[in-house]
């Protein structure tokens, strides 16, 4: 069955990672397991309407909703951004497309057009993630980060049949793949946040995020044509080139990788959002 190939796909991903397996191998084989997921979804857009269910379902088991998050946030932290029109597509026009503040708050740097949200489909341990994403003070975002990241594992108790896999290790049988709040470091990432003070909690994956920040991140295409990439003002620009902000007029200018991105102040948009202009 092709649903049951694509949950081993990602399974063997996270043992290897779990494992150490090279960064530069999982970046590779993070294309197997989407185009794993991308076949059963087009095998399921086969049935009829009585037999049809999403290769993707968020709102019933958490485990469900954190294999779809950390598959988007490793694409993020891999630089695969080219797979993230695909990952995205597992969940387009459906039920959860729009439904989630925490995916929509990674989606929207790499997809054009995507919706604030006010709501997400599992309160605990998410409602701390987006407290850190909307906290303005540095230091006050970086304190919720770290509760997140050390709240995360915790807070899966009676919810995530992966909890506990770790004590059910038997010499020729292991159902522990690791645990990985990948979220925590896409945003972290993404952010710019401060991971200092939590980079040894176990769950936080720090040598993917210095993979990530190691080097410019890619732009996306998408059905247009057009390339996305954005940064939040207080981030490092994460690629050379032109940007502009829609907080400010006339805010086109040149930043090289690394360049501090500016915040605009008592801007009508809010958070400052530079996008990336191809030419």
């Amino acid at each position: 069955m092709l649903e049951v190939r694509a949950l081993s796909k990602w399974e063997t991903f996270q043992l290897k990672y779990t494992g150490g397996e090279s960064l530069s191998t999982l970046s590779r084989e993070l294309e197997e397991v989407v185009a794993a997921y991308e076949a059963f979804a087009d095998e399921n857009d086969k049935k009829s309407d009585a037999d049809y269910y999403p290769p993707v379902i968020l709102n019933v088991q958490i485990d469900n909703y954190v294999d779809y998050v950390n598959l988007l946030s490793a694409a993020v932290l891999l630089h695969r951004e080219d797979l993230i029109p695909s990952i995205f597509g597992l969940i387009e026009g459906g039920d959860f497309d729009g439904a989630d503040a925490v995916i929509e708050e990674l989606l929207k740097f790499f997809e054009p057009n995507r919706p604030s949200l006010d709501y997400w489909i599992w309160d605990q341990p998410y409602r701390t993630l987006l407290d850190a994403i909307d906290e303005e003070d540095v230091e006050k975002r970086s304190k919720l980060m770290k509760k997140y990241v050390s709240s995360w594992y915790k807070t899966m108790k009676g919810k995530a049949t992966f909890w506990g896999k770790h004590e059910k290790i038997e010499p020729d049988f292991s159902p522990y793949r690791g645990y990985w709040a990948m979220c925590a470091g896409a945003f972290c990432y993404l952010y710019g946040i401060d991971d200092s003070s939590f980079r040894e909690e176990l769950v936080y994956p720090k040598d993917l995020v210095d993979f990530a920040r190691s080097t410019p991140r890619n732009p996306v295409p998408n059905a247009n044509g057009e390339h996305t990439l954005r940064a939040v003002g207080g981030d490092r620009c994460p690629r050379e080139g032109i940007w502009f902000t829609p907080a400010q007029e006339q805010s086109a200018r040149h930043f090289a990788f690394g360049d501090p991105m500016p915040v605009i102040d008592n801007s009508e948009y809010g958070a400052t959002i530079w996008q990336w202009r191809a030419s």
